[in-house]
């Protein structure tokens, strides 16, 4: 099956129109309000959901009607007091017409050290599972893991209870038959993703790991689909993609990034990608989706609220 592998160095709610309904998975990690001012354009906590919910229909038209978007992002300390601004770009979303899948948790088992009057350090952040459908595309089968050494002994010699259905003590309707485990060598991975930092920035003052993305990737997106990422920094979902046997495409306008993954790509993964220039500027009347609201920035900023 032949892969599509691009990088353009554009406004993401522009570039995503070249790739209407085509994408399987969008990946990413969009700027983190206040956060890297010399390094993008620096967004208010208070007008951040505003800000996000301008990228919503771009975002809904680029994905395939049982495509993913998966948000990794984090909270800020504003004056000593955590700032929601994570949850009211989710809830604003929601009401455009999201579905909130599941939340994840990337865990960071080496988390920068510090000291801090009030709080501990941050040793997580936030991924979002959202969808255009309450049934988006999941293959489970690709991220399971060995069901490990506790089912020998828990499972070696099973009582008469672990051979039936067991209802709950507490009568909340729950049960369990252990003995189904028997044969099992695998089970589901739980939403908490436990990944270290990477050692080197590549370039970029935020890098997540490549097992981050690749998680999602095999999790949410079909052998030989298309992922792409509109905030694509220094290329790692790309990286993460290709070597998933995905598709891909990068979308930043920075073209300082575009140019660190080109080079990345090409390093670790023997691709020649000529980055996608800005098309030259021309009105270009946009098709509306009926089951999704277009609205003004005045509404976004109230949705928002």
């Amino acid at each position: 099956m032949n892969r599509e592998y691009h990088i353009i160095n554009d406004d993401a709610r522009k570039a995503l129109a070249r790739f209407r309904g085509r994408a399987d998975l969008i990946v990413t990690s969009p700027p983190y309000a206040d956060a890297r001012k010399r390094h993008y354009d620096s967004i208010d906590p208070d007008e951040y959901a505003a800000w996000f919910a301008t990228f919503h229909e771009p975002l809904a038209e680029a994905l395939k009607p049982t495509g993913s978007l998966v948000i990794n992002i984090k909270d800020k300390i504003v004056d000593g007091v955590r700032h929601r601004y994570v949850w009211e770009t989710i809830r604003s979303l929601e009401r455009l017409g999201w579905y909130s899948i599941d939340d994840y948790l990337w865990h960071k088992p080496n988390a920068m050290p510090g000291f801090w009057p009030t709080r501990l350090r941050d040793a997580w952040e936030y991924c979002f599972h959202l969808s255009r459908s309450k049934r988006p595309y999941i293959d489970f089968d690709a991220v399971r893991r060995p069901i490990g050494d506790w089912a020998t002994a828990r499972l070696a010699k099973l009582g008469q209870n672990d051979t039936t259905r067991q209802n709950s003590a507490n009568a909340s309707g729950f049960g369990r038959n252990i003995s189904r485990w028997a044969s099992r060598k695998t089970v589901l991975p739980d939403n908490v993703l436990s990944l270290p930092l990477v050692g080197t920035n590549k370039g970029h003052p935020a890098v997540f790991p490549v097992e981050l993305p690749a998680f999602f990737i095999r999790l949410l997106s079909p052998q030989g689909g298309l992922v792409i990422d509109p905030f694509g920094g220094s290329g790692t979902t790309a990286v993460a993609a290709f070597q998933a046997g995905r598709s891909c495409v990068l979308i930043d306008n920075n073209r300082r990034y575009c140019l660190k993954a080109e080079q990345r790509l090409r390093t670790e993964c023997d691709l020649n990608i000529t980055i996608a220039p800005r098309p030259a500027a021309k009105r270009v009347r946009s098709r509306r989706l009926q089951a999704w609201p277009t609205v003004g920035e005045p509404e976004l900023r109230q949705l928002a609220a």
